[in-house]
């Protein structure tokens, strides 16, 4: 294993704890930074609930037809926060 290889494993394993959102890694070919999202960061949860929720329950209309829908959204998000949590 290449000590670069090693470095990226200990910085994908500190941002992990740290819940950052962004990891940065090195390319052994290249000698170039990049960025990698770390989708098990906390900060990402009510990205997923809100994605997780308009699958279920679509919006048709934009802007939102009535203060319903802004309702719905607010309240399932953290439901299904705690949900996707759990799995």
């Amino acid at each position: 294993m290449f000590p670069i290889e090693i470095v990226n494993i200990i910085l994908n394993f500190v941002s992990e704890l740290n819940n950052n959102t962004i990891t940065t890694q090195y390319c052994l070919i290249t000698n170039k930074e990049y960025y990698k999202i770390n989708f098990y960061s906390k900060y990402l949860w009510k990205i997923k609930s809100n994605l997780h929720m308009k699958q279920l329950y679509p919006i048709l209309s934009y802007p939102f037809s009535n203060k319903g829908d802004i309702e719905l959204y607010k309240s399932g998000s953290k439901h299904y926060e705690q949900k996707l949590k759990e799995i």
